[in-house]
């Protein structure tokens, strides 16, 4: 080290003995070893990932289910307002049909349907009551009435969601409370 007045000055270090050069290899390819990390951190994020699809896949079928019924009790409410006489929704196993009866001679017309959920969706309806049709006056009110809320379950894989009617016919929120 030399002293200069006040300031320390350094001697230049020779770094050339010290650093390290990388080995330089004229590699064309991964090796073995590589490869098997790779494939198995994807495995192990795969693994990881596909049980989440599949229930969300399930989810968002069960709640495109409920929607879509839900807009069958709403066109055959509608139909029964707008054409002044009664509408019928059938549900038959997978099937929903949305009927209206329908000019001078009260002929049977078919306003939605046959909403097949089995194949759209992939779920299975089911009604808790045991009802299998609900009919609407010209007024938009279920005949006979109802005697307490009617629940339709519509079943995807694990995943489940509900429809409810109330006894004069309308759709509920999800709480199923009038």
């Amino acid at each position: 080290m030399v002293r200069l007045s006040n300031m320390t000055m350094f001697a230049p270090l020779d770094i050339s003995a010290t650093r390290v050069h990388p080995v330089r290899s004229n590699r064309l390819a991964f090796t073995m070893i590589e490869i098997l990390l790779v494939v198995t951190v994807v495995a192990a994020l795969f693994a990881l990932a596909v049980p989440k699809f599949t229930t969300m896949r399930e989810s968002t079928s069960a709640r495109s289910s409920r929607l879509q019924l839900g807009a069958a009790f709403s066109s055959a409410r509608a139909a029964a307002v707008q054409k002044g006489q009664p509408a019928t929704i059938t549900i038959d196993g997978y099937t929903v049909t949305v009927t209206v009866l329908s000019g001078l001679n009260r002929q049977e017309v078919v306003v939605a349907g046959p909403m097949r959920f089995d194949g759209t969706t992939g779920a299975k309806l089911t009604s808790i009551d045991g009802v299998s049709s609900i009919v609407y006056d010209p007024r938009g009110m279920v005949t006979p009435r109802l005697n307490n809320i009617t629940r339709f379950v519509l079943a995807s894989g694990a995943q489940s969601d509900t429809l409810c009617i109330s006894p004069s016919g309308l759709i509920l929120p999800r709480d199923c409370r009038q």
